[in-house]
């Protein structure tokens, strides 16, 4: 029996009264996707086939929700005869509205934070996903790649070895130290474990649906010195205990995750969406 826990909105996937206006899809996974791109563009320029945003665009990335996205997409009327600007967003937030509709329709689903292996070549990019599940299994859909496809992979359903959640990129790097280096952020240059270990705890709130920004802290992340792998003395031993538990969570059924359940979530985090940290106040879960 599917519970609701992943099948019902979060604070932060709540459409508002927008989502069948912007959004009308099929159900294909590929069509959400489309749909989504059509109103949304990331900064790689993947929809746009240019690169780099409008100054509207980037205050854009300070949207949290999915009521706010689309109301924006709805106000700059992106669909019409003489549509506007595009919502500038980021994988997380094409990844949220995904789930948003996903959820609408009583389909869990669920956002992870990840890295993976086909945005950068030999490089791990920091990347978020949507994982819906159709009724036997969870499958990832990649918004932005599966709406233009074009990818040696069905983008609707990533393999698991393209992509590595949080805590399967923590374990690999423990037992690759060397490989740290590869995981982050590229044109940023934002690399290492540290890195890693932020992104375990983003992946650890996704699961409790609480979707963070990819710039958000919280836990023993906000305490690690930034861009840096020298941390106090049982802090790993933590990070690793976080890792096994989201190991736990993956491909497990759709209730609440009972690995996490006594993990508990921030009501503040350390956001830095211009390079300088501020301390942003969530929403009540």
């Amino acid at each position: 029996m599917r519970s609701i826990f992943y099948a019902s909105q979060s604070a932060y996937s709540e459409p508002g009264p927008y989502l069948d206006t912007v959004i009308q899809c099929s159900g294909e996974p590929r069509h959400l996707a489309r749909q989504i791109s059509s109103f949304m563009q990331h900064p790689r320029g993947l929809q746009s086939k240019s690169e780099g945003f409008r100054p509207e665009q980037v205050g854009d990335l300070t949207l949290r929700t999915v009521w706010e996205i689309l109301g924006v997409a709805a106000e700059r009327d992106v669909g019409g005869r003489t549509p506007g600007t595009k919502v500038g967003g980021l994988c997380r937030d094409f990844a949220i509205v995904a789930a948003s509709w996903f959820r609408s329709r009583g389909i869990p689903a669920r956002l992870r934070a990840g890295f993976a292996d086909y945005i950068v070549s030999g490089f791990w990019e920091d990347h978020w996903l949507c994982e819906w599940h159709d009724g036997c299994h969870w499958k990832r859909l990649d918004v932005e790649f599966a709406a233009d496809g074009g990818m040696p992979f069905d983008a609707s359903d990533v393999p698991p070895e393209r992509f590595l959640t949080a805590g399967e990129a923590w374990l690999r790097i423990k037992g690759e130290p060397s490989s740290a280096s590869l995981f982050g952020v590229s044109s940023l240059d934002l690399r290492g474990a540290w890195f890693v270990a932020g992104s375990l705890f983003r992946d650890v709130a996704a699961l409790r649906k609480l979707e963070l920004k990819p710039w958000d802290y919280w836990g023993p992340s906000a305490n690690i010195s930034w861009m840096s792998d020298e941390w106090p003395p049982g802090v790993r031993s933590t990070l690793d205990q976080v890792a096994l538990r989201l190991k736990s969570v993956d491909g497990s059924g759709c209730g609440a995750p009972e690995a996490l359940a006594d993990w508990p979530l921030p009501t503040r985090v350390i956001s830095f969406p211009e390079g300088k940290p501020v301390v942003v106040v969530l929403r009540e879960t």
